[in-house]
């Protein structure tokens, strides 16, 4: 995947070491990161994060981008496709929006940036997975054109899993 997308109002681009402390306000913050154990309490945590992504990267082809206002630059949040719960071949999508620029329609236009990426690198489908809660992410999810392929059971209840042939 190239390093380096843009949409109408977003630059995508590839994070590197130096975006840690940016991204660590998004991932400290308990109102925007509420995935997986929460917020990150350490930027080491964030520092991790980051290295994966590059190693993802260069290993799988696969990658993460930051997502910049095109008109100031800030980073309002991440978007990418990871080797998850369906493999290399057909990799997962996720996405995140710092909670003061969530509902202007960011994740949608950063997801459909990610998926036709992924259209041009040759993968063959991407897929989503997210808990029937998460009514936002579903508003996504359905936006950019994925649909339910089935659901399963893990320790936190039920997980739907969605896909997309890019």
């Amino acid at each position: 995947m190239r390093p380096s997308l843009t949409s109408r109002r977003l630059d995508l681009v590839a994070f590197v070491s130096d975006d840690v402390e940016e991204l660590h306000e998004i991932f400290s913050d308990p109102q925007t990161h509420t995935i997986g154990g929460g917020p990150f309490r350490d930027i080491q945590q964030t520092r991790a994060w980051i290295t994966r992504r590059l190693i993802s990267h260069r290993d799988l082809g696969l990658c993460w981008y930051a997502l910049r206002e095109r008109s100031t630059q800030r980073l309002v949040g991440n978007c990418g496709v990871f080797a998850g719960r369906t493999g290399i071949t057909e990799p997962e999508i996720g996405y995140e929006i710092r909670y003061d620029s969530q509902r202007r329609g960011y994740a949608t236009e950063a997801a459909t940036a990610v998926i036709s990426e992924c259209a041009r690198a040759g993968l063959r489908r991407v897929w989503a997975t997210v808990r029937p809660a998460n009514t936002a992410s579903l508003h996504v999810l359905n936006r950019t054109g994925m649909i339910l392929d089935h659901h399963d059971e893990d320790e936190k209840g039920t997980l739907l899993y969605l896909s997309r042939v890019p």
